[in-house]
């Protein structure tokens, strides 16, 4: 990939509205994002598919204040949390403050917040917080503290700093110290999603080694900080974070970079549907520092710019050796825009990390949805399945793949349509949708609308075509049309369910029978 390429992306930006709704409109797509996400997307990675196995059972729901943490490694050690890394607006501190609460309860011990569109961390990281913005933060930084979670803040200077520069040093340092002053103690300096080469001076005074200039900056403030009697916690997140590959720059940061800071890595690709233990050995050993995972589960910021048209992913973490915690420092997943749908694939995560060894997807995913009670769990349930497609798992959990196989079975035996799995299936999400729009708390249920919109639409059109296949003679030219304009006018919606594909092929196929042929 060209630098200039590199630069122009960087220099894109997003704009986001949060409509009544929740709903995230895209008025401009951020480059970056498009790029590593197809970097990783299409890849042409192989990977076993874990969902062939998964077998969905009801479960009740199960406490995590008695659960112990983590038992394999110490608590205080190993971090084990979440990351708010993703592209677009930020959640609402009042957000952030539940989601705290919910971290403390699943057992995580650490918060890093990073949001990239975050103006004082990111684009005008030499700016000192304006006295309002360091209060509200400061009442985060308590929240997390009241939680026993360890909240880590992340400054991203790589778009604009001079390394060599002494001015800037200081503007980086001030930014800490100011941050130090509320209680934050613990920094992640990250040079994530920047150009590759250094510009004007840097690149004589560190031989156009990025890693290099990186390295003294970060051993510069470490090393201040110290002399200033600040206990600082640093990790730092590379330019080259995800791969398997060795590469020089890593062979510098293996030589240049304090050994006692660790460092984050996706895995071996930006989404990666897999990640082991042995990949996790090896890169540690080529980086030479202590790796924490950043896992890009069940982050959806890549869905508003690949394919304008954002998705929630609400299934269970997968693809995660048993093994793998016990080769790294701490393990972080970065989660939705939406933070209250988050809670489903982070509570799974939370069980993959205190029980790695007996971690089941499919159990973990049932007892993470009965977090909101008996009452609403069926339907959250089935709502989830319907968006539990992702990169790291391509069949849906509701086997709607399968029900629709079996519809056409019938059909072609004359079966009554109505009596079909399938027919059940769409009139449970018709109902579903009024349960979730009840029982759901008002904030959860708010960030999810849209796509419950389209989940209660789905079903009804699919009710009737199902009712229309079964008896064609009923349909006039007038219905007909209405229902292939209603199907059309689902299809160009933004939002769109992870079962879009599926439920989009089987309504052009039943369009494609009497009496929608005619």
């Amino acid at each position: 990939m060209s630098n200039k390429l590199i630069e122009s992306m960087i220099h894109c930006f997003t704009m986001f509205r949060l409509g009544n709704t929740g709903e995230i409109v895209i008025k401009r797509a951020i480059g970056i994002v498009s790029i590593i996400a197809a970097l990783a997307v299409g890849s042409g990675l192989i990977w076993h598919d874990e969902s062939k196995n998964l077998t969905i059972h009801s479960s009740p729901s199960k406490s995590h204040s008695s659960v112990e943490h983590f038992p394999h490694i110490s608590r205080q050690e190993f971090m084990a949390g979440v990351v708010e890394g993703f592209y677009g607006p930020e959640w609402s501190f009042r957000a952030t403050a539940q989601v705290l609460q919910f971290m403390h309860r699943q057992g995580f011990n650490t918060f890093v917040y990073a949001p990239k569109n975050a103006p004082y961390l990111r684009a005008q990281w030499n700016v000192l917080f304006p006295a309002q913005a360091l209060k509200a933060l400061h009442h985060l930084v308590v929240t997390a503290q009241n939680n026993r979670i360890q909240f880590i803040c992340s400054i991203s200077p790589g778009l604009s700093i001079e390394y060599s520069s002494h001015r800037d040093q200081q503007q980086l340092l001030a930014k800490i110290n100011q941050l130090w002053s509320i209680g934050i103690h613990s920094f992640m300096i990250s040079f994530d999603d920047i150009p590759d080469q250094l510009n004007g001076p840097d690149a004589q005074v560190y031989h156009n080694n990025l890693a290099l200039a990186q390295s003294k900056l970060v051993d510069r403030v470490y090393r201040d900080e110290l002399k200033d009697g600040h206990a600082i916690q640093l990790l730092f997140t590379p330019t080259v974070y995800w791969g398997v590959q060795n590469n020089l720059y890593w062979s510098t940061l293996k030589t240049q970079l304090n050994a006692h800071i660790p460092v984050i890595w996706t895995g071996p690709w930006v989404l990666s549907k897999v990640i082991t233990q042995k990949q996790a050995t090896a890169v540690e050993q080529d980086i030479g520092h202590p790796l924490v995972i950043w896992d890009n589960y069940p982050v959806n910021d890549y869905t508003y710019v690949m394919s304008h048209h954002p998705q929630l992913f609400m299934g269970p973490v997968m693809g995660r050796s048993p093994h793998l915690i016990s080769v790294v420092h701490g393990y972080l997943f970065n989660p939705m825009l939406q933070p209250y749908p988050s809670e489903v694939a982070l509570s799974t995560g939370a069980q993959y990390l205190e029980h790695p060894s007996t971690y089941r997807p499919a159990t973990a995913w049932v007892r993470a949805l009965g977090q909101w009670g008996k009452a609403v769990q069926p339907a959250l349930q089935s709502f989830a399945a319907v968006n539990s497609v992702s990169f790291m798992n391509t069949r849906p959990l509701d086997h709607l793949d399968r029900h629709m196989t079996a519809f056409w079975n019938g059909y072609r035996h004359h079966d009554n349509l109505l009596n079909t799995a399938l027919y059940r299936q769409f009139t449970r999400w018709n109902h579903n949708a009024q349960i979730l729009q009840e029982k759901l708390p008002r904030s959860f249920y708010a960030q999810i609308e849209p796509w419950i919109q389209i989940y209660q639409a789905e079903a009804q059109l699919g009710m009737t075509v199902i009712r229309m296949l079964n008896n064609p003679s009923s349909a006039s030219t007038a219905t007909v049309q209405a229902i292939v304009a209603r199907q059309d006018k689902i299809n160009a919606s933004a939002d769109q369910l992870g079962v879009h594909t599926l439920l989009s092929n089987w309504f052009a196929d039943a369009f494609a029978h009497v009496p929608f042929n005619n």
